[in-house]
């Protein structure tokens, strides 16, 4: 790791996150025109909020609230994401890794939680958030990007290239990450090392094509 399927699946991710944003996008419009929002998109704006952890004051789709979710709704860079689960997963060799594909780290309290060999019983009885898949560990991942207050610079800063129309790209996104892990200003450097040496930033042009797929059979001898 990563490896092209950790790819193809990050790539996926910000698929779906994409089809919530373009159809935000057009709420949005919407509501900038004072054009009355259907019940259908209003019912599928509050369910957003919630996975999104966007108050909603009584049920209401206001401005604000659009304006908060447009923030929240958006892609992690594949370069960024590739590099955080190889830095937090020793490149998939750890336990947390193989035992429920836990590949980002991610804190959690509870029944699906791996509890850490040496776990810091001054911290509460936490553990690491396990998945049946590495897909759901992928999506679960960019959700805590996507919410949580330690990250709200990150948000901000891709919102503020994407209203300049500037690439988002992981270089650029991995500054604001210095609340990740305790070792702070070190673990961005060692994430930029990680895409430099790789050289994964072309992975945030890629892009998973509609085209049927190509099979190479060999020819025989």
């Amino acid at each position: 790791m990563p490896s092209h399927c950790h790819s193809r699946l990050i790539l996926r991710a910000n698929e779906l996150i994409m089809v919530d944003k373009n159809r935000l996008s057009n709420i949005r419009s919407s509501q900038m025109k004072s054009t009355a929002i259907a019940e259908e998109d209003r019912s599928w704006v509050l369910k957003l909020a919630k996975i999104y952890k966007v108050d909603a004051d009584d049920g209401q789709v206001t401005s604000s609230l659009i304006d908060a979710l447009w923030e929240k709704v958006d892609i992690v860079p594949v370069s960024l994401a590739l590099a955080q689960a190889a830095e937090e997963s020793g490149w998939g060799t750890s336990r947390f890794a193989a035992l429920g594909n836990a590949v980002y780290g991610q804190w959690t309290w509870g029944s699906n939680a791996i509890t850490p060999e040496k776990q810091r019983k001054e911290l509460g009885n936490y553990g690491i958030a396990s998945f049946e898949t590495l897909q759901q560990s992928i999506c679960a991942y960019m959700i805590n990007l996507n919410t949580h207050n330690a990250y709200a610079s990150l948000r901000s800063k891709r919102a503020e290239l994407r209203k300049k129309s500037e690439k988002i790209t992981g270089h650029i996104l991995a500054v604001q990450l210095t609340k990740y892990s305790e070792r702070g200003e070190e673990y961005v450097k060692s994430l930029r090392s990680l895409m430099d040496y790789n050289r994964l930033g072309p992975t945030d042009d890629a892009y998973l094509s509609d085209s049927p797929a190509i099979y190479l059979i060999p020819v025989a001898e």
